[in-house]
């Protein structure tokens, strides 16, 4: 079966793969050829939470971002195997993808689950929710879009919190510098059900884009 190159020594087939010419000149409606709302997924690891969220909701189309080729693999395969179709996957570092292949305003809905800590101080610039983050999110996510964020390292939890409460942009939807805790109905990722077996606190965020 025909394959598509989407990173090195990485391929899927070609409905999960997508035209960059295509989605410079029409956005990322022109991709999967309709109008709908867009949901990302940032670092999708196994690719279950976005094959399920994807799955359950048909009428959205969905982008998954991620740097690490088994986990696109694992994507495309289950997509193939349950014939989802409203999913497209591309392989990059999350702020330079979303600088490069997201117009203003096409996002309606971002999700960032679990992203690596990276624990020690001085590794903390490394981490994906800094101050960089929400700066390059806003201009893209459409007016009223929703940013949902979740971890288990408190420390890490606190400053998601700050750096998103701190950007004039976002608001928090729960009420200023709340967390959740329980989100009802929410289909828990790979790392969420193996956390919470071993009885952590998983912090939920949830921010809404003014405008």
């Amino acid at each position: 079966m025909t394959r598509v190159r989407v990173g090195r020594g990485i391929e899927v087939p070609p409905a999960f793969a997508v035209d960059l010419a295509l989605r410079a000149a029409t956005g990322w409606a022109g991709v999967f050829g309709r109008e709908a709302p867009l949901v990302v997924e940032i670092g999708f690891g196994n690719g279950q939470f976005l094959a399920d969220l994807a799955g359950s909701r048909p009428e959205a189309d969905f982008v998954g971002i991620e740097l690490y080729g088994k986990g696109i693999v694992k994507l495309a395969r289950r997509l193939e195997r349950d014939g989802t179709a409203n999913v497209r996957i591309v392989k990059g570092d999350a702020i330079r993808v979303l600088a490069a292949q997201f117009r203003r305003g096409e996002i309606a809905e971002m999700h960032v689950n679990f992203p690596d800590p990276w624990p020690k101080a001085r590794h903390h610039k490394r981490r994906l929710v800094g101050p960089a983050f929400p700066a390059a999110l806003f201009p893209r996510m459409a007016p009223g879009g929703d940013v949902f964020l979740a971890t288990d390292h408190e420390g890490y939890a606190h400053q998601m919190m700050e750096v998103f409460e701190a950007h004039p942009g976002f608001v928090n939807a729960e009420g200023s510098f709340r967390f959740i805790y329980h989100v009802p109905g929410r289909v828990p990722t790979k790392y969420e059900r193996k956390f919470g077996a071993l009885g952590a606190t998983i912090r939920h965020l949830h921010f809404r884009r003014l405008g």
